[in-house]
Parts: C-alpha cells; sequence; structure tokens
C-alpha cells in the first residue's frame, strides 16, 4: 500500500488490522515513514490546539456580544441562557461559515507582504573568480534572479549529492517560479531530516501554504517557528495575527 495513503488511513482511523500491522512494522523499520509520521503526528497536534484555542476565543466574544445588545435594550427581555447556548451550538454546527467567508485574509497580499528572497550566505562570488564549477554557476544565476538556471543548476547538485544548503535554495528558486508544490515538498523534507536551515524552512513553508490558500498547515507552521526558533519570531507572530 502507499505510504501516503497509509499515514492517512490512520490519522482518519480507516485502518484495517492488516493495515495496522504493516503501519506498526513501517514505523519499526521505516526512518523516512517514521519521520513523515511524527511530522504529520506534531502538525495534527499543534493544529486542534490552535483551533481549540480560536473556537474559545469567538465563542466567549459572542456570548460576551450577545449579552451587551440584552442589557442595551431595556424594553425586551434577554434572552435565556438556553437560547445563548442554542446559537452558539449552531455557529458550530454551521463551522464558522460567515466568519471565513466574509472576513477571511487575503492570502496573495499576505504572500506578497512577507516574501523576501533568502540571500546568498553560502558562496560568495567575485569577478574575479575562475572558478566555473556547476555550484559557483547556480549560485551566480540565483544572485542574478534568472531562478529558471538556478533550479536546473541546484537540481543537478542535489542528483550529485549537494549539501544541505542546496535542498533549501532549490525550494527558493522553486518559489519564484511559482512551482509551489515542488518547494513544499523540499521544505518539509529539509524540517523532517533537522537539515541546516530548517528555521528558515519553517517560515517559507508556512508562507508557501499561505500562498498556496492552506491556512491551517500555515499557522501550525508559524506555531512551529514561535514556539522553536528565533529566525523571524516578531514577524510570525504578526501574521499569525493576520491570519487568526
Amino acid at each position: 500500500m502507499d505510504k501516503e495513503l497509509l499515514l492517512y488511513r490512520y490519522f482518519s482511523d480507516q485502518l484495517t488490522d492488516d493495515e495496522q500491522l504493516l503501519f506498526n512494522d513501517l514505523l519499526e523499520k521505516d526512518l523516512e515513514f517514521k519521520a513523515q509520521f511524527e511530522f504529520e503526528n506534531d502538525l495534527k497536534r499543534v493544529i486542534n490546539k490552535n483551533q481549540k484555542q480560536n473556537l474559545k476565543q469567538k465563542l466567549i466574544g459572542f456570548e460576551k456580544e450577545i449579552e451587551a445588545k440584552n442589557k442595551s435594550i431595556s424594553s425586551k427581555p434577554r434572552l435565556k441562557n438556553w437560547s445563548i447556548a442554542a446559537s452558539i451550538a449552531l455557529l458550530i454546527g454551521l463551522g464558522w461559515i460567515a466568519y471565513s467567508t466574509f472576513s477571511g485574509p487575503d492570502y496573495d497580499n499576505l504572500y506578497v507582504a512577507n516574501f523576501e528572497t533568502y540571500p546568498n550566505t553560502v558562496y560568495t562570488i567575485t569577478r574575479s573568480d575562475a572558478d566555473q564549477s556547476l555550484e559557483r554557476n547556480a549560485f551566480a544565476a540565483y544572485e542574478a534572479s534568472d531562478y529558471e538556471k538556478a533550479a536546473a543548476a541546484f537540481l543537478d547538485l542535489k542528483t550529485q549529492g549537494g549539501s544541505a544548503h542546496t535542498d533549501f535554495y532549490l525550494a527558493q528558486s522553486y518559489m519564484h517560479l511559482g512551482k509551489d508544490n515542488e518547494a513544499i515538498e523540499i521544505l518539509k523534507s529539509i524540517i523532517l531530516n533537522d537539515m541546516e536551515f530548517k528555521a528558515e524552512a519553517h517560515w517559507y513553508l508556512a508562507l508557501a501554504y499561505i500562498k498556496t490558500k492552506d491556512e491551517v498547515k500555515a499557522v501550525a507552521m508559524l506555531n512551529n517557528l514561535i514556539e522553536n526558533f528565533d529566525y523571524k519570531k516578531e514577524k510570525a507572530q504578526a501574521l499569525l495575527a493576520e491570519l487568526d
């Protein structure tokens, strides 16, 4: 069975007995599968925590608003507690459709406002440099904003067993080219494998999720970044507030 499907069935509580045995075996013997499972499990935990907190705050605000309106209208009897509770339950059942539809964030503007090209901090390029290696050509193209050429060179480096920073700058190039899904997979791999640029990968993965309008995963990435790293911490907090 496909491993991604197996993980999906696990998190949706749909595993058969045979699939559960296969799942347990992979979790014990397949390090890549285990890393992916732990990543998605942490993601689920952060999402659940964030959603519960947001829902609680919205419910409190909604109840206070109703009570304030009741106090301001003296000619009408106050709503009974059961009426308030019923209204809240109805909103929960509707999934806050109106809230999400009419006051949702502008993902495109948020992405544009927060995305900045990560500078070349790895390979120093000078005019007198006679080195014509693939790595130099990749970073020269990157600095020249020729992201098609840079991506091709970084991809060649990657296939030749390039270093950890190769993946990060390849993801950067893909983001500039609008290849968001490719960038997302590489950034996830950097985080899963605890590679160089792990903190930065959290930030750019959150931005990639925002661009693809996957708010839930973007929020999870931002929360992970804030909790575990100092990189872009203040910007992550501000962006999280924009998404709330």
